[in-house]
């Protein structure tokens, strides 16, 4: 376990039963996105471009983040996340949304296409096509290249990457740390097993002659290592004579 503030930009960490990607320190809290989509839906079943009335943001900031937790995150560690909800024409009539779990803007896709994980799938932005109430249905998207089109809100196959802006100082698990620890203790594990072992041989031997048998075991340890070492030598000159 480490602390996401000690992970660098592009690191990979699991909380709440997610993956994620880290992205910046920023403040009290780290930006971060899910590696990969987490589902596919609609962004809106409405078909409204609006996130602040997307049903999406709905799920990601009730059934979405309630999982999470029964996972072990902490409620209180997501911190508020402010997006720019301004669109791709420039038009900035839906302002701001602030929230728990939330997606990426344009913007965000552009300023941290570098550390994203790419993904062989359409994802949602939250960035709206227009404003203009005549195309208040368009929303733009991103694919694995960072090209990013528009489409309609009540889309079902696109595939949902929530931002999320959690507090710097929790702890969280590293993909592959556990293996490790498992490993090291079952190295444990079979040391302690060969000592028993060992101990159950010598028991058949009167007890005076177990310093000589644990010394000739060592030895013949020592002359097998430098056996193999040998032949390992005499492989390698053997291979550097041929090339």
């Amino acid at each position: 376990m480490k602390k996401l503030a000690e992970l660098k930009p592009g690191d990979r960490f699991m909380y709440g039963g997610v993956e994620w990607v880290k992205f910046e320190d920023i403040g009290a809290g780290t930006l971060c996105l899910a590696a990969e989509p987490v589902f596919l839906r609609a962004f809106d079943e409405e078909n409204c471009n609006d996130w602040r009335k997307s049903s999406l943001r709905r799920e990601l900031n009730g059934a979405f983040l309630d999982a999470l937790v029964a996972e072990g995150a902490d409620r209180a560690a997501f911190l508020d996340w402010e997006s720019d909800l301004t669109a791709d024409d420039g038009m900035t009539d839906y302002g701001t949304a602030t929230d728990k779990i939330a997606l990426r803007s344009d913007a965000l896709c552009r300023k941290y296409r570098e550390i994203t994980p790419t993904v062989d799938e359409w994802c949602w932005n939250l960035t709206p096509w227009t404003c203009d109430a005549s195309y208040s249905y368009d929303v733009r998207s991103v694919y694995s290249s960072g090209a990013m089109r528009w489409v309609g809100a009540c889309s079902g196959d696109r595939g949902v990457r929530p931002l999320c802006y959690p507090k710097s100082v929790i702890l969280v698990s590293i993909p592959g740390e556990n293996d490790e620890e498992e490993q090291a203790a079952r190295c444990e594990e079979m040391k302690l097993e060969a000592v028993d072992a060992l101990m159950s041989a010598l028991n058949d031997y009167p007890p005076y002659l177990w310093g000589d048998v644990l010394g000739a075991v060592v030895a013949a340890l020592f002359q097998s290592k430098q056996d193999a070492e040998e032949i390992a030598q005499e492989e390698a000159d053997k291979k550097a004579a041929e090339g």
